[in-house]
């Protein structure tokens, strides 16, 4: 293993909460987890400033390039946010740093306990994350080498999701609002609108919406068939928000290549189970929370 440089060169409690603020409105936006990683030495009342230092450098040259880790203004706390992590990967890579410095006899004054908080929802603020982080570190009870959990911001919060059904047979239509109000999504919350035909959609401007939109259309539609409304969406500076699925009784390779290559997400036969709907849709959703 190659010797550690002590370094100064770290960014401060002040100078991170900017950061952190970004990062908290996209765990909702951009469902971005993060994972708060705190850590401070056992015996630090005997410790040396050079001995700071060494810890510094140590977890400079372990953490990736997307990390950020940061001391806390007492000095005596480090933190470490991983985005896009879990708190299994921060509980892993807390394991392979003690077992490194546990090792190897350089680093045999330094003794360590740390704590984790996995953040899934925006309903925290940046000082009482460090507040709850160092009390849990304060404790004579947790034993050195020891990883401690807060798990106040785990819960995700639950999104709100346009549904758009455009079919053009009334009963049809009847029985798949039925099926997609019925359906129970982790996280996610349907709000279920039906439309006869394609003109009728573009006119309630509901597409426009920020929201995470999943439309279930109809191929050939009255007014506005299905191809001209997936154009039109695909087209949208924002139609990343959009879920298509495309419905139609044409079961050919080029009809389904069409509608794939104009930007649906899935092309569904007629007639088709609607409990192999219900499963493609959940599917579909619980990607964005894996």
């Amino acid at each position: 293993m190659n010797d550690i440089k002590f370094t100064h060169d770290i960014m401060q409690e002040h100078e991170v909460e900017r950061y952190f603020k970004i990062w908290r409105e996209s765990v909702i936006r951009s469902r971005l987890t993060i994972t708060a990683v705190f850590l401070k030495t056992a015996n630090a009342t005997q410790l040396n400033e050079n001995v700071n230092d060494q810890v510094t450098s140590f977890l400079q040259s372990k953490i990736r390039k997307t990390d950020l880790l940061f001391q806390l203004s007492d000095g005596d706390h480090w933190g470490i946010f991983f985005l896009q992590s879990s708190d299994v990967e921060a509980r892993a890579f807390l394991k392979r740093i003690f077992a490194i410095l546990k090792a190897e006899r350089k680093f045999q004054q330094i003794a360590l306990k740390a704590s984790i908080t996995e953040i899934r929802n925006n309903n925290v603020i940046f000082e009482e994350l460090l507040n709850k982080n160092k009390q849990m570190l304060s404790g004579d009870e947790q034993l050195t080498w020891s990883i401690a959990e807060v798990k106040d911001y785990c819960e995700q919060p639950t999104e709100l999701v346009k549904v758009s059904i455009i079919e053009q047979n009334a009963i049809f239509r009847q029985v798949l609002e039925s099926t997609l109000k019925q359906i129970n999504i982790p996280y996610f919350s349907l709000d279920v609108k039906v439309y006869e035909d394609g003109y009728s959609f573009l006119q309630s401007d509901d597409y426009k919406s920020g929201h995470m939109h999943l439309i279930l259309m109809n191929d050939i539609l009255p007014l506005k068939n299905g191809l001209e409304i997936l154009h039109i969406l695909r087209h949208m500076p924002n139609e990343k928000k959009f879920i298509i699925y495309m419905m139609s009784e044409r079961n050919s390779e080029g009809a389904a290549l069409n509608a794939y290559e104009g930007g649906v997400d899935e092309y569904i036969v007629k007639p088709f189970n609607l409990r192999l709907l219900e499963a493609k849709i959940k599917r579909t959703f619980a990607r964005f929370w894996q």
